[in-house]
Order: structure tokens, then sequence, then C-alpha cells
């Protein structure tokens, strides 16, 4: 096992147990709620269990060997994993498991540390957060360093750990979750945050469909009898087909909740929109009475 397999186990199982120690020192009422809507703790340990199985599987040896692989394990990594994590809204659990002077350290830290914290609240916000998942997206996917994810172990495991904290990230402000640094963005904008996920992840499928020659070196290759298919086409045709899928179905979830939310809202009384100021069309106004 080498230091990094090592250091991400321990970072699973520290997860899962800072997790069940939270949830223990959770009010019993917040412990009905959880208990009455599982699927906050469900989402968390399928993320864990995907996560494990991405990482620990014979998949992650596999992909370094089929393009098309490694493209399916880096689409969980940046979409569905972070997705099913951020969901559960798992981080307030997640801190009130850990030690009594690291929850303290964390409320002081604006305090403590302002300059660093300053720092992490403009990194941290949305635009940002998007031009970092696309950069990073995308920096894994030349094929220079491509090619050294194919060399050397840590390289891959590196990747896996880049790419998987930016999309936490970036799907941190999707789905407003806590902690709250940042203000919400507005329904529509969400959705239009959760929509623009899918760019790069398209972009790079899109590229690859249309070329003609092989890009990626992968040491193994597939062949399908009576199919003009390669590594190259069927990853790029992964990356088309389901690249973007689990950010768009975010993005009309969003859209869903925001139309219920504005049909259930009570409706005005006809004497606040039947008014003769209301009436007038954007940009009139009322003319002055004549003498």
């Amino acid at each position: 096992m080498s230091i990094w397999d090592f250091g991400i186990g321990s970072v699973l199982v520290t997860a899962v147990l800072l997790y069940l120690r939270g949830w223990r020192r959770q009010p019993a009422e917040d412990r009905r709620t959880l208990l009455a809507s599982p699927w906050r703790m469900i989402t968390f340990a399928a993320a864990l269990l995907l996560l494990a199985a991405v990482l620990f599987s014979p998949l992650h040896g596999l992909a370094t060997r089929y393009f098309y692989i490694h493209v399916l394990q880096r689409l969980l990594l940046v979409s569905l994993i972070p997705c099913l994590f951020m969901s559960g809204n798992p981080l307030p659990i997640l801190q009130a498991g850990l030690p009594t002077k690291a929850q303290n350290w964390l409320w002081q830290l604006p305090q403590t540390a302002p300059r660093f914290y300053k720092l992490w609240l403009r990194l941290s916000s949305p635009l940002p957060v998007w031009f970092l998942f696309v950069c990073t997206f995308w920096l894994w996917h030349d094929v220079q360093i491509d090619r050294l994810v194919l060399q050397a172990d840590w390289v891959h495991r590196f990747e896996n750990v880049t790419l998987m904290g930016t999309a936490v990230c970036y799907w941190w402000h999707i789905l407003a979750a806590s902690p709250r640094l940042h203000p919400a963005l507005p329904p529509l904008w969400r959705v239009g945050y959760a929509a623009l996920g899918a760019t790069p992840v398209k972009l790079v499928g899109l590229v690859l469909m249309f070329t003609s020659t092989a890009v990626y070196q992968y040491p193994a290759e597939i062949q399908l009898y009576n199919l003009n298919l390669t590594d190259q086409s069927l990853g790029a045709a992964l990356v088309w087909v389901v690249g973007g899928i689990v950010f768009t179905w975010t993005a009309v979830l969003l859209m869903r909740d925001w139309l219920k939310g504005e049909d259930e809202k009570p409706q005005l009384p006809e004497s606040v929109w039947s008014s003769a100021e209301m009436m007038l069309a954007p940009g009139f106004s009322k003319s002055p009475t004549s003498k």
C-alpha cells in the first residue's frame, strides 16, 4: 500500500467516524429529524462507498490501461460523487464530530487569522470556484500531463484528489450547502450555475469526437467486431453523452423547485395589482393632471 492509499483511506475512515460521532452529538430532536429523512445519511454513505470503489477497486488500475475507464473515473469524481456528498449537507455533522478544541478553532478563525479568512472568502466565492473547477478538469486532459498520470501512480492519486476537491467546492455552491460563508445564489442563478458545470465536460467530449488521430496513448486497446470504435472514440462518446448529465438534471430539479415555490406563493389582492400605477407600462409615469 502506497502512502497515498494510506492517506486517502485514513481520510475516508476518519470521515465516517466523525459523521457517526457528530450524529450522536446532535440534539434528540435533530436526530429524529435525520431519521425521519434518512436520505441525507444515505447519500453521504453512498458517496463514500462510491468514492472508495473508484479509488481502491480494480477500476483505479484499469483507468491507467483504458482511456474510456479513465474518463468514467473522472466523471464520477467531478459529478456524481460530490453531488451525493453535498446533497446530504454533511459538513455541520462532520464539524460536530470534531474535538471541542478543533471546533472552537474553526469558530474563532475569522478573529485569529482575519487575512487568511478574507482570502479564503474571496477564493471560495462562486466565480473563482467555477474557474478553478474548469482549469483543473481541463489541465488533467493535457496530453503531456496525462502521460505522467500513466507513468506514476502518485500523479494519478494527486489527479483524483484535485478533481474531487474542486468539484466538492463547486457543488457546495450549486446545492447551497452549509457552511453558508457566502450568500446563497438566487434561484435562477443557481440553475445557470449548475448547467454551466456541464460546459467544460461537454467541450472535452466534443473535441475528442471530431479528432480522427489518436491523442492519448494508453497501453490497452478495445476491439469491437463490426464497429469502427476505438478506445478514444468510446471515451469521447462517454464524455459527450453522459458527461454533463448530473449537472443538467440538477439544473432541471432546481428549476422545478423554483417554479413550485413561485406557484405556491400567495396571490396579491386585486387592490394591489389593479391600481392605476401598477397598470402602467414599464418606463411610463402617470401624466400630470391638467388644470
